[in-house]
């Protein structure tokens, strides 16, 4: 009694339990059967395996189709690569009816690399990364290592704000994902990344994310006030900028700022556009100017509902020389006895500020001479830092 006509295929050896990337246990072996479910002895076919039952969307790998010998092919180099329960597989030859293998598993392999499997997503500075991140352990085919309780540290990758990141890490992984939903960056910028990793594994870099600015909180001289003559615009000049808690500019605040003397050495008064609506965060006030001369003014900077800012010290010297005035009144005097005071002129700026660096020739005279007097003394005088003292005046 010889085999009828070839008929169907059939697994002899059922595929077995693996590990991904690894060959399937048994190996699975395929006949080719006539009806009754004899091998038929004589068959050459060439029998295809395939994936049926595919609960992880795993590729099989190795040598397939396999051309049959006495019937029989055997499958020994075959792999599936992701990691899951309830596979199978299905055998077919052209002409012949198919067949569907026992279900079998497929086990991660080796701890080899760690993954981002939720990626950072943009955030606030200084308020937790979106996602959160959750890092994984994985074998060379990316399957999630359960048993894993690796040791996974996060750490800034780009930084484009030269940001500083805070929170938790590393972190022990549980059925090998860990999972960081306290992590933030302390400076606004475009493009930032994070890279996980851990002992002898891998590591891994994730996508790019965020970070912009938080809410309005205080306010900042970033350019500021510099030296000026009284009267001119003060240097620099002076620009404040709307930050949040962590220093960052809020460029969509349009805060309304005012600006004011602060230590005020010589009681002079701040003239100019004292209060400015901010653009993009910032108001440069480019028309300050101090009428008195003193040296460490400060300016401060105020806005409803933020904290304000106090500017670094700066001087304001006199302006250019313009009048002289008398600073020591003369005094009643006997006729021809020395007028007291002593009578002293200054040369000042048209802010009545002394010109410290005058060296003028300033001469007195009589103004109203009610009783005809002469003067006698010594009535011109070169000033010495700005001031002449005329100490031997008489009028007879």
């Amino acid at each position: 009694v010889v085999p009828g006509a070839a008929a169907k295929v059939a697994f002899s050896t059922q595929p077995g339990n693996s590990t991904a990337g690894s060959p399937l246990s048994g190996p699975p072996t395929v006949v080719v059967q006539d009806s009754l479910g004899n091998t038929v002895t004589s068959s050459t076919a060439s029998i295809t395996l395939a994936i049926g039952t595919n609960p992880s969307g795993g590729t099989l790998s190795g040598t397939t189709p396999k051309s049959a010998t006495a019937g029989v092919a055997s499958f020994s180099d075959l792999s599936i690569n992701k990691a899951d329960t309830g596979y199978t597989l299905t055998a077919s030859a052209s002409g012949l009816t198919s067949a569907t293998s026992s279900t079998f598993n497929i086990a991660a392999a080796a701890a080899n690399k760690v993954a981002f499997t939720t990626q950072p997503a943009n955030a606030t500075a200084g308020s937790a990364i979106g996602g959160p991140p959750r890092v994984t352990v994985q074998d060379s085919f990316g399957n999630t290592i359960t048993s894993s309780t690796a040791s996974i540290t996060v750490a800034m990758g780009t930084n484009p704000g030269g940001g500083t990141l805070s929170g938790t890490t590393p972190k022990t992984a549980s059925s090998g994902v860990a999972s960081f939903s306290d992590l933030s960056i302390t400076k606004v910028g475009n493009g930032y990344t994070l890279v996980a990793s851990a002992a002898g594994l891998t590591s891994a870099t994730s996508s790019a994310f965020n970070i912009s600015a938080g809410s309005a909180a205080v306010l900042a001289f970033t350019t500021q006030p510099g030296n000026a003559g009284a009267g001119t615009n003060i240097s620099g000049p002076p620009t404040i900028t709307v930050h949040d808690a962590l220093g960052n500019t809020v460029s969509s605040s349009t805060a309304s700022i005012t600006v004011a003397i602060g230590t005020n050495p010589g009681g002079a008064t701040l003239s100019g556009t004292t209060a400015k609506n901010a653009s993009a965060g910032g108001a440069t006030f480019t028309d300050l100017s101090i009428d008195k001369a003193g040296n460490g003014y400060t300016l401060t900077a105020s806005a409803i509902g933020l904290t304000g800012a106090t500017s670094g010290a700066l001087n304001i010297s006199a302006g250019a020389a313009s009048q002289v005035a008398f600073t020591t009144q003369p005094g009643s005097a006997a006729a021809g006895t020395v007028i007291p005071g002593p009578t002293t002129a200054t040369v000042q700026d048209s802010f009545g500020n002394t010109v410290t660096s005058s060296t003028a020739s300033i001469s007195v005279t009589i103004g109203s001479n009610p009783g005809g007097g002469t003067l006698f003394g010594t009535t011109t005088k070169n000033a010495s830092l700005g001031v002449a003292s005329f100490a031997d005046l008489s009028i007879d």
